[in-house]
C-alpha cells in the first residue's frame, strides 16, 4: 500500500461532487425562478429549495474553515463514507475528497486508498442508487461525523438520510462491494499504482496521477475474468489489454462497445437479463439501418466498379481499401446471414424460416420509448394543465416497460449473436472510413459519405432514403440499448427511482461524455423523444402506448420447442415490424393492436 502515491486524483469522484454540487445550485435557481413568476412552492418544492440552500452554504462554510475539511454533497460519495467509517472497515477514516478526486483521511498514514477508490468503483459500476444527503448535527470537527448519544452539536455535516427507503437497498449493495474489493487483495494495489501511472503525463504517477474508479473496478473484475493474479509477471500488459477494452480504445460512437462476450455458460440458470446480451442489440439496430440505407450494397458496387476499373482512383490509401475488402469477401458475413440475424435479435423480416425469430421485439421496444417520454412529459413543470390524463406513467410502470423489453433482447441474444455483432461492428467501421476518403467522396463530387451513398443508390440500385432519419434512429437505438445493458441491477430494483429527473432537467456531463458507451438518464430520453419524432409518432399513440400491458410469454433463456410448433408459428407471417423494410413512418402496434392502422 505504500506504492500508492497520496496525490492521486480519482477523476470521476470529483466529476460526480460537482455534478452533485451544480444540481442543488439548479434546484435553488429553479425554484426561485418559480417564486419570483408569482406562483407559491408546494410544501415540498419549499423544503427541497431550503435544503439545497443549506447544502450549499455548509459546503461554502467548510471551505472558508481551516479547522475543518471541505464538505462534499455526492450521494454516493456521502453514504459509502458514513458506512465505511461507522463500520470501522478502514483505518484511519475517510474525511472527504478535494482537488479534484484526492482523498483524504483522518491521518497521513497507511491510507486505505485501494479499498475506498474500489468499492466506490464498483458501486458506480454496478448502477447503485445512494440516498439523498441531508444535514446533521456533529459533535466534532471532523467533517461527516453526526453527534453522539445525549452529546451536544457543534455544527453541521452532510450526512445520508439513513431513514430513507434506499438507505437499506444501498447498505447491502455497500456491502456486497467491500467484499469484492477485499477478495482482490494485493492485486488491487499494484493495479492501482500502475493506472496512476498510466494517468499521470509524465508516465511515472509522480505528478498528481488521474485514475477513474470505474475504470479500476472495471480492470479489476477484467483481470479477474481472465484469471490474472498478483503474481502474473506481464502484469502492467495485462492492465492495459483490459483498459483498452474497458475504455474502448478504437471503437466508434455509433457502435456498441467492441468488449461483448458470451457470458459463462454456468450462470445463465441465473440471469433474467444478461448486459451482454442485451449490449449486442446495438451493432444490430445500427447494421438494420445501414441495410435500409443500402450502405452494404454501396460498398459492394463501389468495390464491383474498382474492379473492373470503372472508378478513377489510383494505388492510394481508397485502392488498398477496396481491394482489401475485394480480397476478404469470402471470409465476410453475407447478406443472408445479415438478414438471419435480423431476425433472430429484432424480428426483421427476411430471415430463416427454420431460426429463431424476435416476434416481440417491435412491440415492446415501441412501448418502453414511448413509456419514458410519456414519464418525462408528466412530470414537468406543465403536468398541472395535463391533470385530466387518465393513468399518469410512474416509475414501476416505465420499470416493467424497460424489463419487459431488457428480458427480450437478453433472450435473443443468445449464441452466435455476440460474435456476429463483433464482425458487424468490424463491418461498419471500415465502411464509414473507406466512404470518408477523399478519393472516394472526389470521384463521386460529394462532401460526406451520405451524398456518396445517396448517389450510388439513386443510380445503381434503384433509389436512395433520408440518410439523417436512419442515422438518427441508428444513434438513439445504440443509446437505448446500452442504457438497459448499463442499468440492469436499476431495471431489476423492486424499489428506487428509475430515471433521475434532476439529471434530466439539468444535464451536466464532462465533454469526454460518450452517449452512445455510457448514456445518462438525459441521453436516454433524448434518444426517446427523437425515436419518436423520426417514427412520427403523435401524442395521443405515446400516450396508448405507454399504458402497460401484460408481458408476452419468454423464458429467460431459449429452449428448443418441437418442429411442429415452430413451423405453426412461421406460418403467422410478420407481425410489422418497425426496423424492417422501409422502416414505415407510423410504427406497428401504435394503435394498440395486430395490425397497422386504416
Amino acid at each position: 500500500m505504500s506504492m500508492i502515491n497520496p496525490e492521486t486524483r480519482f477523476r470521476d469522484l470529483a466529476d460526480r461532487e460537482r455534478i452533485a454540487h451544480d444540481r442543488h445550485v439548479n434546484t435553488v435557481a429553479r425554484l426561485v425562478a418559480i417564486e419570483k413568476k408569482g406562483r407559491a412552492l408546494s410544501t415540498a418544492e419549499q423544503a427541497e429549495k431550503e435544503l439545497s440552500e443549506k447544502i450549499l452554504d455548509e459546503i461554502a462554510k467548510s471551505q472558508r474553515n481551516n479547522s475543518k475539511m471541505d464538505e462534499v454533497c455526492d450521494p454516493l460519495f456521502v453514504g459509502a463514507r458514513t458506512l465505511l467509517n461507522t463500520q470501522s472497515l478502514i483505518n484511519p477514516e475517510l474525511r472527504t475528497e478535494v482537488d479534484g478526486g484526492k482523498l483524504l483521511f483522518d491521518v497521513e498514514e497507511n491510507q486505505p486508498y485501494s479499498i475506498v477508490a474500489l468499492t466506490m468503483g464498483i458501486l458506480a459500476l454496478d448502477g447503485a442508487t445512494p440516498p439523498p444527503v441531508m444535514l446533521v448535527p456533529q459533535h466534532t470537527n471532523r467533517t461527516g461525523m453526526t453527534i453522539a448519544a445525549g452529546g451536544k452539536g457543534n455544527g453541521l455535516t452532510i450526512y445520508p438520510n439513513v431513514n430513507h427507503p434506499l438507505m437499506d437497498a444501498f447498505t447491502r449493495q455497500f456491502f456486497a462491494a467491500v467484499g469484492e474489493a477485499r477478495s482482490y487483495g494485493e492485486l488491487a494495489d499494484r493495479v492501482l499504482v500502475l493506472l496512476a501511472r498510466e494517468g499521470d503525463p509524465d508516465g511515472r504517477g509522480g505528478d498528481a496521477p488521474g485514475v477513474s474508479t470505474q475504470e479500476y473496478a472495471a480492470v479489476l473484475r477484467g483481470l479477474a475474468q481472465r484469471k490474472v493474479t498478483v503474481t502474473e509477471p506481464q502484469l502492467r500488459r495485462r492492465v492495459n489489454e483490459v483498459l483498452d477494452q474497458v475504455q474502448n480504445i478504437g471503437g466508434e460512437d455509433s457502435i456498441a462497445d467492441l468488449g461483448i462476450d458470451l457470458p459463462d455458460l454456468e450462470d445463465l440458470a441465473d440471469q433474467t437479463i444478461v448486459a451482454e446480451n442485451v449490449r449486442v442489440m446495438g451493432p444490430m439496430i445500427v447494421s438494420a439501418m445501414f441495410e435500409e440505407l443500402k450502405v452494404f450494397q454501396v460498398v459492394d458496387r463501389i468495390v464491383e466498379q474498382f474492379q473492373h476499373g470503372m472508378l478513377p482512383i489510383g494505388p492510394g490509401n481508397a485502392g488498398k481499401m477496396l481491394y482489401r475488402y475485394w480480397r476478404e469477401a469470402p471470409n465476410r458475413m453475407s447478406e443472408q446471414e445479415r438478414k438471419n440475424f435480423a431476425a433472430i435479435t429484432l424480428g426483421i423480416p427476411g430471415g430463416d424460416p427454420g431460426g429463431m425469430v424476435n416476434r416481440e421485439f417491435n412491440d415492446l421496444w415501441i412501448r418502453f420509448v414511448s413509456s419514458v417520454s410519456s414519464f418525462i412529459r408528466q412530470s414537468e413543470v406543465d403536468q398541472l394543465l395535463r391533470s385530466a390524463t387518465p393513468s399518469p406513467i410512474s416509475h414501476q410502470q416505465v420499470r416493467k416497460a424497460a424489463r419487459d423489453l431488457a428480458g427480450n433482447l437478453s433472450l435473443h441474444g443468445y449464441g452466435m449473436a455476440h460474435y456476429a455483432a463483433r464482425e458487424i461492428q468490424s463491418q461498419v467501421k471500415f465502411m464509414i472510413g473507406l466512404l470518408q476518403d477523399p478519393e472516394i467522396l472526389g470521384s463521386y463530387g460529394a462532401k460526406d459519405m451520405w451524398q456518396v451513398v445517396d448517389q450510388v443508390a439513386t443510380y445503381e440500385l434503384g433509389g436512395a432514403k433520408t440518410s439523417s432519419r436512419y442515422r438518427t434512429l441508428a444513434t438513439c437505438g445504440t443509446i437505448i440499448t446500452a442504457w438497459l445493458a448499463n442499468n440492469v441491477v436499476r431495471v431489476n430494483a423492486a424499489t428506487g427511482p428509475i430515471i433521475d429527473i434532476d439529471q434530466v432537467r439539468n444535464p451536466d456531463v464532462a465533454a469526454t461524455h460518450r452517449s452512445t458507451i455510457d448514456p445518462t438518464d438525459y441521453d436516454l430520453v433524448n434518444a426517446c423523444e427523437l425515436w419518436l419524432a423520426d417514427t412520427a409518432t403523435t401524442d395521443s399513440q405515446i400516450e396508448e402506448l405507454s399504458q402497460p400491458r401484460e408481458a408476452p410469454q419468454m423464458t429467460s433463456k431459449p429452449i428448443q420447442i418441437p418442429a411442429m410448433a415452430r413451423d405453426m408459428l412461421d406460418g403467422i407471417g410478420d407481425l410489422g415490424v418497425g426496423l424492417g423494410r422501409g422502416m414505415p413512418a407510423y410504427p406497428a402496434y401504435a394503435n394498440g393492436h395486430g395490425h397497422r392502422p386504416h
